[in-house]
Parts: C-alpha cells; sequence; structure tokens
C-alpha cells in the first residue's frame, strides 16, 4: 500500500536497489522504506541484463552480509575465478597462454543469471516491509534538505501521478542516472570503451575448444574451467564467456572504442563477423546457434563528481560510477555504495551523522574508483602481450586482495578518514599508479620476456593465496588494519621485482648498474631511465627483496619445489608480514 511520506526511497528495483532495500530492512527494520521500479514481475531468465559475474567483495556482500550464500549455490553457479587467454587468437586455444586458477578458491564467487536472481530478491523485499512499488515510473524530483524530498511518479497501466516524500532519495536507476543528470555530476573518462553481448542457449564449455588430452589433465584436472570468467584478449579488446544456472552461456566482447569502434559489433550479425576475424575458436563454436538476445553499449565507461551528499541523497552502483568489467568489479561497487550510504543513513536516523562524514565518505568512495579506475585506462593495448599482462594480473590481484577488498571485508569504509591519514593507504594508492604506468610502458617496447604456457593464478603458495586466504578470517578493524599495512609494504617488494623484471626485458644493459645501488625506491619506478636519479629510485631504505623475487618466480613457473619447501616459503611471507617494520613517507 503506497504511503505519502517513507524514511528512504530508492529509485530502481535493478541489483543495487534491491539489495540496498535487503541491507536496510535488515540493520534498520525501524525505517520506512519504499523502491520505485517501473518493471513488474516476472522477469525474463538469462537474456535480462548483463553484470552476471561476480569476485569476492561483491559475492561477500550478497553472500554472508545479505544471508544469500545457501539460495546463490543451489540456483547459480559457484564461480571459478577469473581465466584468462591473452593474445594468440589466431592460434589453436591450448597454444595460447593461460593463466587461470588451478582449484575451486576458498572465498565463494557466483556466476549470477540476473534475471533469476532479481525475481528472488523482489520476492524476499516484497516479503517484507518495505514497499516495493513495481509498474511505477520515475518522472520528477525536487530535493529539499531542510525538509522532504519529494519524487513525482506514475503508474504505468493507469497514468495515473502521485507524488512521495522521503528524508532520503537513494538513485538506484543505473543508467537512467537519475539523480547524475539532473545535477550535472556525470563524468566522461577518458577510457571509451564500446561493449555487446548476448545469451546462447546451453553449455559453451571452453573444454570442448580442445581435444581431449594433457591440456585437460594437467592444467584442469577437476574440469572445472568452464565455470570461470573466461576472458580471450586481444591487442584492444577481451571477450567473456560466462555460464548461467539457467543453461545459457553469456559471450561478450568489450573493446577500446579507438581500436574496435562498437559500430563493428551493433548487431549480432556483425559481433559474429567480428568474431569470426578476432576470435574464430568462439566463433566456430557459435556456429548454427541463435542467441536469446543481443545488447551494445558505447561510452560506458563513466565517473560522477559527487555519489553522497549531506543533503540525504545517494547513488549508488551503477548510478553513481562504472569502471570497466574486466575484473567483474561492478557488484564490489554495489556493494561499497550501498555499506556506505546503510551506515550514513543510520547514522542520521541516530543524529549521528556531520557533514563532514558525508564529506569524508564522498571522498573515500571516489578516491578508490579513482584510483581504481588506473587499471583499465589505456591498459587495452597491453591483452595481447602475455608477458605484461602475468605481471599486471599479480598485481593487480595483489592490489585488490590484499588492499581493496579487505576496505569492505572488514567494513574499513565506516572510517573513510583513514584513507588520507594512513600513510600506508596513500602510499598504496600512489604505487598503484605508478604500476599501472610501467605495465602500460612495458607492453610498449620491444621485450625479451615471454609468458609461459600455464601461469597458476594464484599459485597455492604465494602472497596472493595469503592475501586470499586472510580475507577468510575473523578480525576486529584494529588487526584488518594492520594487515592492510603489511600487504602495502609487500606490494612495495612485488613493484622493485617485476620493474627489474621488465628493464632486463627491455633494456639488460642497465641491469646490473641498477642493482649496485641495493635497495630501490619503490614510488620512483619508471621506465624511462632519464627520471630515475630526480624521481629518487635509488633512495630509499635498505631492505631485501628476496622473498617476494621467490614468489614472482614460483608464480611464474621459473622454479618448482616440493611441497614442503613451498609450505615454508609460505609460512616465511606470513612470518616477514609479522616482523615488517612500519614505513614512512613513499
Amino acid at each position: 500500500m503506497q504511503k505519502q511520506e517513507y524514511d528512504v526511497v530508492i529509485c530502481g528495483g535493478g541489483l543495487a536497489g534491491l539489495t540496498l532495500a535487503r541491507h536496510l530492512q535488515q540493520t534498520a527494520p525501524q525505517l520506512s522504506v519504499a523502491v520505485i521500479e517501473k518493471t513488474q514481475r516476472p522477469l525474463p531468465e538469462a537474456g535480462f541484463k548483463v553484470g552476471e559475474s561476480s569476485v569476492e567483495g561483491g559475492s561477500n556482500y550478497i553472500g554472508r552480509v545479505l544471508g544469500l550464500h545457501d539460495y546463490l549455490k543451489e540456483h547459480h553457479f559457484l564461480k571459478n575465478g577469473l581465466r584468462f587467454f591473452p593474445g594468440g587468437s589466431d592460434l589453436p586455444l591450448d597454444q595460447r597462454p593461460e593463466m587461470g586458477p588451478p582449484c575451486l578458491p576458498l572465498l565463494p564467487a557466483y556466476q549470477i543469471d540476473r534475471g533469476v536472481f532479481e525475481n528472488h530478491l523482489r520476492s524476499l523485499v516484497a516479503d517484507t516491509d518495505v514497499d516495493l512499488m513495481e509498474g511505477y515510473r520515475l518522472q520528477d524530483f525536487e530535493l529539499r534538505p531542510d525538509s522532504k524530498h519529494e519524487i513525482s511518479i506514475q503508474n504505468n497501466d493507469t497514468n495515473e501521478a502521485s507524488t512521495v516524500k522521503c528524508r532520503w532519495l537513494v538513485d538506484a536507476s543505473g543508467r537512467h542516472f537519475f539523480l547524475q543528470s539532473k545535477l550535472g555530476l556525470k563524468n566522461r573518462w577518458e577510457h571509451k570503451l564500446g561493449a555487446s553481448w548476448f545469451r546462447v542457449k546451453g553449455r559453451l564449455d571452453i573444454n570442448d575448444f580442445v581435444p581431449q588430452g594433457e591440456w585437460h589433465v594437467q592444467r584442469d584436472p577437476d574440469n572445472i574451467r568452464y565455470f570461470s570468467t573466461n576472458h580471450l584478449m586481444g591487442y584492444g579488446y577481451w571477450v567473456w564467456l560466462i555460464p548461467l544456472g539457467s543453461d545459457y552461456t553469456s559471450v561478450g566482447i568489450v573493446a577500446a572504442e579507438e581500436l574496435h569502434p562498437i559500430k563493428q559489433r551493433s548487431s549480432y550479425e556483425s559481433s559474429f563477423e567480428w568474431l569470426q576475424k578476432h576470435e574464430p575458436v568462439i566463433a566456430k563454436h557459435l556456429e548454427g546457434k541463435q542467441p536469446l538476445d543481443f545488447m551494445c553499449f558505447k561510452n560506458c565507461s563513466y565517473g560522477s563528481s559527487q555519489t553522497f551528499s549531506a543533503d540525504h541523497w545517494a547513488c549508488v552502483g551503477e548510478a553513481g560510477v562504472f569502471l570497466d568489467p574486466l575484473y567483474s568489479y561492478g557488484l564490489d561497487f554495489i556493494a561499497l555504495s550501498n555499506c556506505i550510504t546503510v551506515e550514513m543513513i543510520t547514522r542520521d536516523f541516530n543524529n549521528d551523522l556531520s557533514k563532514q562524514d558525508v564529506d569524508d565518505f564522498n571522498h573515500f568512495y571516489l578516491t578508490l574508483t579513482n584510483n581504481l579506475m588506473q587499471l583499465f585506462n589505456g591498459s587495452y593495448h597491453i591483452f595481447n602481450k602475455a608477458h605484461v599482462m602475468m605481471a599486471k594480473l599479480y598485481w593487480d590481484t595483489g592490489f585488490y586482495w590484499g588492499f581493496f577488498a579487505p576496505l569492505s571485508f572488514f567494513q574499513i569504509y565506516k572510517k573513510p578518514d583513514l584513507l588520507s591519514r594512513m600513510q600506508s593507504m596513500k602510499n598504496t594508492l600512489a604505487l598503484n599508479l605508478r604500476m599501472q604506468r610501467l605495465f602500460k610502458d612495458w607492453a610498449k617496447m620491444e621485450s625479451t620476456a615471454t609468458a609461459p604456457e600455464f601461469t597458476r593464478y594464484p599459485h597455492l603458495y604465494s602472497f596472493l593465496s595469503r592475501a586470499h586466504v586472510e580475507l577468510s578470517r575473523n578480525k576486529s578493524q584494529k588487526r584488518a588494519l594492520k594487515d592492510i599495512e603489511k600487504n602495502c609494504r609487500m606490494l612495495e617488494d612485488a613493484a622493485i621485482v617485476w620493474f627489474l623484471r621488465a628493464v632486463e626485458s627491455t633494456m639488460p644493459e642497465r641491469l646490473e648498474a641498477i642493482k649496485q645501488h641495493g635497495r630501490l625506491n619503490p614510488y620512483a619506478i619508471s621506465l624511462d631511465p632519464s627520471r630515475w636519479e630526480e624521481d629518487g629510485l635509488f633512495d630509499f631504505e635498505p631492505r631485501k627483496t628476496d622473498l617476494m623475487d621467490l614468489d614472482i618466480k614460483y608464480y611464474c613457473g621459473e622454479v618448482t619445489g616440493s611441497k614442503a619447501a613451498k609450505l615454508m616459503h609460505l609460512f616465511r611471507l606470513y612470518l616477514w608480514g609479522w616482523t615488517m617494520k612500519t614505513t614512512g613517507t613513499g
């Protein structure tokens, strides 16, 4: 029954809006909440929305925080991580470099059929005190922070117009940008992407792309490669294959607009022709199949100048920012923006929210999104360079599991000022920018480096696996912050090792002179020798990087050892973390 006033009105009943409504109902059931959504049930299965792949941060939110793990495990697929095949698209698949998990990861992630999941979420929300107003279109709004915001809506069936008021207005309308458009908040990043996708009936199993043999037995003994989000990559693009529990497979093409304009893939027919040219192994297995649906977007990456306001409004999920689908971070940012919004709303109704608090939340969220944007911006020319992608995946995963994911797992977001106060956090954000520049420059240079046929990503006895396992532990915020700082120090060492490997493969004549300087400054690394002295590359405290060097050699498959030796390496990683000293400014 529609009311005239609510504490919170959520504009949009998609994944962001529905999970936010459930989160609010669980956290603050005394609040009155309405969700306004133009579509009505039943929602179509499979061919409904893109965004089916999740990683640990977003999966932790829907599985553990919202209590939906058992449902997801039963009705959707547990995911076998991210798997990459960079370059060599003219070769048979088993001759292309492969980087992926050797077994199911400890922490669950999911391959989600959005139509099935959102039907279920709507039922859950409708069974609570939340007013789920399906079949209502948003017409306009007026922000009145000193009283009540007013939202004009219209019933799709009757065309009857009405108005609802609320203290908090949350935009979860996705790419309709209800708040962003009217307030002029949207930023277009220089990262120009075009994406097209479709779903086909049945199991499009990447293991069937190669005749049975050693490629299956040695790399995928459990026959679970199919359950990964599989990325086939080339210069300026990547193609996804995602399995859905409704017996469909999702196929998508994402490309840098300057290299592969979306007009080349504006229909299923043109997308199929594009695949025949760039990824013929996929096109071959699509022959004779009719797509369930087809969609495409141009300029699908964007930011915002503001996402949270002390005037009692917020933008969550894609209504605020969207970076890039490559690492499946979409649900992570739904989770983080929802958690911040719930924290602000509950503080506000407890009379414990200041303008400075909201400004800190806004700065925290936008600083993280802008920094993570650099994982993708200008990186699409790397995707056919397997040796650089191998290094980038090690770094990006370590940065994600060791730094970014713990911010939501252990509720560090509740103290957003830490991002500007803690030197280790500021250092790590700066170091990430250095590393992304290094990868881009490395890919443009002549290099003697090569990637192994198969990179176990992550290696079971490594910094990456340690960081992954640590996310599963129960920790206080204080303990989690200490562990984040340890991870930041390990990332410093990883940056130096990858820098030295890049120098060795591109300008080997300089390597010995660099090593004679001893400990290097990770915050000054680059592949521009003219900058080394001025940036302070050789001016840093002494510390060995032998342990991280061995870790990366294990990752690259350059050394092997007994299980006892690998366990000792993992033990030394933990010991290194416990005994390390706190850094100063980088």
